[in-house]
């Protein structure tokens, strides 16, 4: 036998072990996984999949700062006012909305809220997979609205990729564009969403929304960028197919209870946003989640646009909830405050465009992964969590930190033992509401500070 026959296993397997070792690099390198981000997809970095039985890594775990009250709050009000004040910053755990000379974030939804009795306020919630298809925000919505009124379900896409528990949305004929996939675009509404006819298609553009009975609402509006000429067809509930006419940037397009609409569009060149499903007054939060989205593609919607429609819906708090597409990529703690710092650009550019709006940011939660046949979370979940209370801090915007929450119930293994979440942060039904719950509760004991410290006491 050869020598060449005698070593062909070992190098077959010399010539595999590089090919592999060829792989393991390639799919290492930043600039690909920079690639395979931009076009929405996420993996594992590969080195956490090659670990085996290495150590795992340090979990970093930054020390929480709670902020007190201010004392130009606490001089005009009475003592006991002041103990209930003092009360309310111990109990608030995650929720910082500090105060600086009397002035806090979230003065400019508070002072919103003590107007809903008269008028429909709007709140934008933005984020990615962890909210689309309305999670976290329809428990977050049923609790303000039952304590402040209101009804419907705010902004509702003509089509996604996640299902509703309340409606069930088709489209065919149109284009859909959002500022995550199609980032060189423009004209998009505040959701970071867009719809076009699209022309090449010779099938009659159409949109249909069935709504099941669990929902109230009495009103429903299209939502699209200025037109005062072009005309839709509108049919509910199987009846007689209506005539109506575009007018400015926001349509009635039926009034009362519903089940069914089927809107036929015409050839025209308008940006269309989606339904609207109101009520009268109270509350509204507007879901806008775009999958694989870490919040930079909202850069894309004009400050114009922006002002337009916070003007028309009369939107009052804003949320960014983002953070969890970045964690798995976190490279070090520097990386941490690189992302930390993308964020703070974001929040300014909607603190310059609405200045007379609040701002929430909730950062992202714990996360992990399975190495060895072993759940671990991410090491640096923390610290960009401590990046965006700084980034929010700076801007001007409150902050809620979902992680230092998830770590008070044991970090995500602590929530997927409890059947809160998945292994990679997603929130299950009952983490969701779990969530929502929280964040409302904190949220409104800070609501009571506020009204006690905007009471005459002299």
């Amino acid at each position: 036998m050869s020598n060449y026959n005698h070593n062909r296993p070992l190098l077959t397997i010399t010539a595999a072990a590089v090919l592999l070792a060829g792989v393991i690099w390639t799919f290492s390198k930043p600039a690909w996984n920079k690639w395979l981000t931009e076009r929405g997809l996420r993996f594992t970095q590969t080195g956490a999949l090659i670990r085996g039985g290495e150590k795992p890594s340090t979990i970093v775990k930054p020390k929480k700062i709670v902020a007190k009250p201010d004392s130009v709050i606490l001089k005009n009000l009475t003592a006991a006012q002041r103990k209930r004040i003092d009360t309310l910053h111990r109990e608030i755990a995650f929720l910082n909305n500090a105060s600086i000379n009397g002035k806090a974030p979230l003065d400019a939804f508070f002072a919103a809220l003590q107007t809903t009795a008269d008028s429909l306020v709007h709140i934008w919630y933005y984020g990615d997979s962890q909210i689309e298809g309305d999670r976290i925000t329809q428990d977050l919505r049923l609790l303000m609205q039952k304590n402040f009124g209101g009804s419907g379900q705010g902004l509702v896409p003509f089509n996604d990729v996640a299902s509703y528990r309340y409606l069930e949305t088709n489209c065919r004929g149109l284009i859909k564009y959002n500022v995550f996939n199609h980032k060189k675009a423009t004209g998009f509404g505040f959701s970071g969403i867009k719809y076009r006819i699209n022309t090449d298609d010779s099938t009659e553009a159409q949109s249909s929304i069935r709504i099941f009975p669990g929902l109230q609402f009495s009103k429903v509006y299209l939502l699209h960028d200025k037109d005062d000429k072009s005309m839709i067809s509108v049919t509910a509930d199987k009846k007689t197919e209506s005539e109506v006419s575009l007018t400015g940037y926001k349509t009635l397009i039926h009034d009362g209870k519903c089940r069914e609409l089927i809107l036929k569009y015409k050839v025209n060149s308008t940006p269309l946003f989606g339904y609207l499903l109101e009520g009268q007054k109270g509350i509204q939060i507007d879901n806008c989640g775009i999958r694989g989205h870490s919040g930079d593609g909202l850069f894309s919607v004009s400050n114009t646009m922006l002002q337009n429609q916070a003007k028309l819906l009369n939107t009052k708090l804003i949320v960014f909830h983002y953070g969890n597409n970045a964690i798995p990529y976190l490279q070090n703690e520097a990386h941490a405050a690189q992302v930390g710092n993308a964020f703070y650009k974001l929040f300014v550019k909607y603190r310059k465009a609405l200045p007379g709006i609040s701002i929430l940011v909730v950062s992202g939660g714990d996360m992990g992964r399975i190495i060895d046949e072993k759940s671990e979370p991410y090491p640096y979940a923390a610290v960009l969590a401590m990046e965006m209370q700084k980034a929010a801090e700076k801007a001007g915007c409150a902050f809620f930190d979902m992680h230092a929450l998830m770590q008070s119930k044991n970090g995500i293994s602590g929530w997927v033992k409890q059947g809160k979440a998945s292994i990679d942060g997603h929130l299950s039904a009952s983490g969701q509401k779990f969530f929502a719950q929280m964040l409302y509760k904190e949220i409104m004991k800070f609501y009571e500070i506020y009204t006690l410290s905007h009471k005459k006491n002299y």
